[in-house]
């Protein structure tokens, strides 16, 4: 695959960037296709490089020593990923799977956070961008202190609306164009796959969302 205009302007990842800077990020990338199910990074690893996801669904995901908390987000297409560790860490906080068949850009680190680190503009985008991470994750961190498990996959599916909903003109419906199983929900929501299963059809009999074949609309 050809890496010509891979990165562009026309990203809001790389919007604020120079003609040059674009430029400089196209000669070093790489472009890759992965497929369902394959690892691009594991916690520990090298922070080589940070990945512009072109198409498909990531899943990144962070689970505690004692295997009993799960932290797990999904990210669609047009986003740089990890944010969380820029210009700080040397590894990878979080493991990172292909959920669906992605194409990704791979950046190398260094020259990204060079260019990035020297445009304000980009950089405050990259600093509302993470705040907007960390918000979320405390609120799941919250929830996920709660004993009911209604209003923690309740938290889990608002999450999943906001980061890959994708609203549907003119009837206005919020879909998800990509399948979310079950067993997903429950773990990111701190419960088991039976008591999300009913969390769900409970908000499919009450009109609130529905769920066909794994895909979810609002």
């Amino acid at each position: 695959m050809s890496v010509e205009k891979e990165i562009s302007t026309q990203y809001r990842e790389f919007q604020y960037l120079s003609a040059q800077d674009i430029t400089k990020l196209n000669d070093v990338c790489l472009v890759r296709h992965y497929k369902k199910g394959q690892v691009l990074f594991y916690p520990g690893d090298e922070r080589n490089h940070v990945f512009f996801l072109k198409s498909g669904v990531i899943r990144l995901e962070k689970i505690d020593n004692t295997d009993s908390f799960s932290c797990l987000d999904f990210v669609k297409p047009k986003t740089i990923i990890p944010k969380i560790g820029l210009f700080s860490d040397a590894k990878y906080f979080l493991s990172c799977v292909a959920y669906s068949d992605i194409d990704i850009v791979l950046i190398p680190t260094k020259t990204y956070e060079e260019i990035i680190g020297k445009n304000s503009s980009q950089l405050i985008q990259l600093v509302n961008d993470q705040s907007e991470i960390m918000k979320l994750q405390i609120i799941k961190v919250q929830k996920s202190n709660m004993s009911n498990s209604y209003y923690r996959v309740v938290t889990t599916l608002a999450i999943i609306f906001k980061n890959l909903g994708e609203v549907q003109y003119p009837i206005k419906i919020v879909t998800v164009p990509y399948p979310i199983t079950i067993s997903d929900i429950a773990k990111s929501s701190g419960t088991t796959r039976e008591t999300a299963s009913g969390v769900i059809k409970q908000l499919i009999k009450e009109k609130k969302i529905k769920y066909n074949r794994k895909y979810f609309s609002f």
